[in-house]
This record gives C-alpha cells, structure tokens and sequence, in this order.
C-alpha cells in the first residue's frame, strides 16, 4: 500500500491535472473536508463536487506542496496555490461572479486517512482576508486608525 506522503502527492497531481476522479478515490465515502467559510462538507460525492467548483472557478490552479509531514495515520500538508478566478467561486452567501483577479494563497492542510488510504477528515487553515483582498472584494487600510 502506498504510503500517505505519496498518496497527498498523488491527490496534489489530480488538482493540478483537474482530474475528479483520481480526487474521488482518495476519500472516504464518509469524509469529512472543512474548509474556511464553508464550513463542512460530508461524504465523498459533495467534496468532489466542491473540487468541481473549486476548478471551476480557478482553471489555472496550480498547487504547489511545501512540506508534507507524515504521523500514524495523519499528515500535515503546507502548500502554496494560484491560480486566476476566470470562474464562478463558491462562497457561503453564493457564488462571486469571475473577478479575473490573480490569487496566490499560502496554506495547511490536516488530514486523516482510513484503514484503505483514504482521507477521513481535512481541514484545511488559510487566511480567508487575504484571498478576498487578492480577488478585490476588501480592501486594507494603508495606514492603521487609531
């Protein structure tokens, strides 16, 4: 059985090759993903199709892993992805219609894998305020207000 590092790395290759099936079959038919904002998604077929969306909404994705730490049954993944928002982005008050806005986000992942190599639980840690300043939505004070 493959090891979890190379399965993170086979899962990274399926994103950037924007291939759902391969990303389907790294997870549980009960996973659990979070993801900030969003909030949890149960089951296998709602976090593929949230990747749906996701590559959608950012058809030059490219993820870019940093480090991949590897523990019992668990791994911390730090990664960098960009990619343009040529798409619609789900967000929890809906869909941002294509910004055409250029994003770079510096993120971790936390997952758990099953008894068969599969990915039980994520969590995924990133900051939120930054990609909407990235995509135009908020924009941050030049100098502090006191």
């Amino acid at each position: 059985m493959e090891t979890i590092k190379e399965r993170v790395r086979k899962l990274n290759a399926a994103v950037n090759a924007h291939d759902l099936n391969p990303i389907g079959d790294m997870y549980a038919e009960d996973a659990e993903a979070f993801w900030p904002g969003l909030g949890s998604i149960r089951g296998r077929q709602a976090v593929v199709a949230f990747y749906a969306q996701l590559l959608g909404a950012l058809p030059d994705v490219n993820v870019r892993l940093r480090r991949v730490i590897e523990q019992g049954d668990a791994a911390a993944i730090e990664y960098t992805s960009t990619g343009t928002q040529n798409g619609p982005f789900p967000l929890p008050a809906g869909e941002l219609p294509p910004t055409n806005r250029s994003i770079t986000v510096e993120a971790v992942g936390v997952a758990t894998f099953d008894g068969n190599g599969r990915i039980k639980t994520q969590h995924e840690y990133f900051d939120q305020v930054d990609i909407l300043t990235q995509l135009g939505l908020l924009s941050l004070p030049v100098e502090a207000v006191t």
